[in-house]
């Protein structure tokens, strides 16, 4: 009844707490195998989205038009599973795939500039510092290497030691045991960056002390883009039925809170893939339990508003200004404005 309710709110165009969603377009990317990772231009005028027959989509973000696709080569058909703009170069896109390559796109001229393979590892994940001059990748092989932007040299790889030399995983010398879906730097820092993955760590590095962990932090089971960052507040999304979404305090590694993201009574579980900050005080996450994006304040614990995803799984979710992006299972590829609203 809840949830009837609060589509009927939406649909009404009522405003729902702080945050109001409006404006909601779709497309379909066809015979896409997914969407796997979103990403606005820096005027957030158009829309890449990253499918799972490796092209890179490209959308108008005020009409959803399909203005071009991006292919490394015809046969690059493994999914492209991360997708991250340079912050001082916003027109150059890093990209990196299951197939273990790493692209570099322009996309004012939609050209491949440059493509490179990391051997015998599945990426899953890549993100550039603030300063745009490194960028760190992960994946399946448990490393996170971290690379000279203009060079793509590999200059430090944060791994710490392996758990068979008799250390447990908590230990801050141990890297990760199993794969790694997210890489997120510290927004004001550009050399700290945090990890996590299957092995239910989140870890804390510094690329200028690579050979262990600044902190380790228990818990969080990282399944996708489940990690964003604001000041020193950690927001994690985990692939459980519960309990999913929490913040913890980045020095301490203390957690700060557990966020609801289902409405009472509700009987469908939690299981997320991706969440992230609207502002200090809102979050968005989604995954495959609901099959929804939701707006949650964090303050009041309340949900202020949702997207369905025609019951499929949400993976990825981007924002740009007051647009928000939302892709996943399926071919559907979602817009909608979001407006932060005085109180």
């Amino acid at each position: 009844m809840a949830k009837r309710r609060l589509a009927s709110a939406l649909e009404a165009g009522r405003i729902l707490g702080s945050i109001q969603i409006k404006d909601i377009q779709r497309t379909t990317v066809p015979n896409c195998h997914g969407i796997f990772s979103t990403l606005f231009s820096s005027d957030g005028s158009v829309l890449l989205s990253a499918t799972g027959k490796g092209t890179i989509e490209i959308h108008g973000t005020k009409d959803m038009s399909h203005l071009t696709t991006m292919r490394r080569d015809l046969k690059s058909n493994l999914p492209i599973t991360s997708l991250q703009a340079n912050p001082k170069n916003t027109h150059l896109i890093l990209s990196v795939g299951s197939d273990g390559y790493i692209s570099l796109w322009n996309i004012n001229s939609c050209e491949c500039i440059h493509s490179f393979r990391e051997d015998n590892n599945v990426i899953n994940t890549v993100d550039i510092n603030t300063s745009g001059g490194i960028y760190a990748t992960a994946g399946k092989d448990t490393d996170i290497r971290i690379y000279d932007f203009k060079t793509n040299e590999c200059f430090a790889v944060c791994h710490g030691k392996d758990v068979s030399e008799g250390l447990l995983g908590s230990s801050d010398e141990v890297g990760h045991g199993r794969r790694i879906f997210a890489v997120k730097f510290h927004p004001e820092n550009n050399n700290v960056l945090v990890s996590g993955g299957w092995d239910k760590y989140l870890k804390v590095w510094d690329i200028r002390v690579s050979n262990r962990a600044v902190r380790t932090i228990n818990g969080p089971y990282i399944c996708g883009q489940g990690i964003d960052i604001i000041d020193n507040c950690i927001l994690t999304a985990s692939w459980v039925a519960s309990n999913s979404l929490q913040t913890y305090d980045l020095m301490s590694g203390e957690m700060i809170d557990t966020i609801p993201f289902g409405t009472t009574g509700e009987v469908k579980t939690d299981y997320l893939y991706c969440a992230k900050y609207i502002t200090k005080h809102s979050i968005v996450a989604g995954g495959s339990g609901t099959c929804d994006v939701r707006v949650v304040d964090i303050d009041k614990g309340e949900l202020l508003g949702n997207i369905d995803n025609d019951k499929r799984p949400i993976q990825t979710i981007d924002i740009s200004g007051n647009y928000m992006a939302v892709g996943g299972v399926g071919p559907a590829l979602t817009v909608a404005k979001i407006e932060v609203l005085s109180t």
